[in-house]
């Protein structure tokens, strides 16, 4: 019954955020067609199922030089480095490919995969007509990570 209950108070609260946040499907299919994205987590999910909610400053941001990721992580990690502080998940990379895929109802598939070494495997980001956005990051040491949000304009 609380996992019903965390279902759809999640639903309820990611539909309201996905309300108030509207961006010009113009000015968002420019962004893509240039590769100039940046995407603000505001919930996150891992594996288990657990959801949290994010203080503003988490990012994914994309363009034709680099991805950059600053994104908080909670789960299993398979590789450990010790005496590191820093949990979250932080990447760079500058060599990737950039795929675009359009939704039959509107809006946008995006997978990025990095074709130099990094601990991310893939990253898949779904952009809706409004600007409303879901990231799912696969990495090589860690489970994956989920995070819904918003692209900024």
């Amino acid at each position: 019954m609380k996992k019903l209950a965390s279902i759809i108070i999640f639903c309820l609260s990611f539909f309201g955020f996905a309300q108030a946040q509207q961006t010009d499907p113009e000015k968002l299919q420019s962004a893509i067609d240039s590769e100039t994205i940046v995407f603000e987590a505001r919930q996150a999910s891992g594996m288990s199922g657990r959801m949290i909610q994010l203080d503003p400053g988490y990012t994914l941001q994309v363009s034709p030089e680099k991805v950059v990721g600053n994104l908080p992580f909670f789960g299993r990690s398979y590789q450990g480095n010790p005496g590191s502080g820093d949990g979250g998940l932080k990447f760079e990379f500058s060599e990737f490919d950039f795929l675009v895929k359009p939704k039959k109802k509107g809006g946008w598939e995006i997978t990025i995969e990095p074709t130099e070494t990094s601990d991310v495997r893939s990253v898949y980001l779904t952009v809706q007509k409004n600007g409303s956005a879901s990231l799912r990051v696969i990495s090589n040491s860690k489970q994956g990570m989920s995070y819904n949000g918003y692209i900024k304009e």
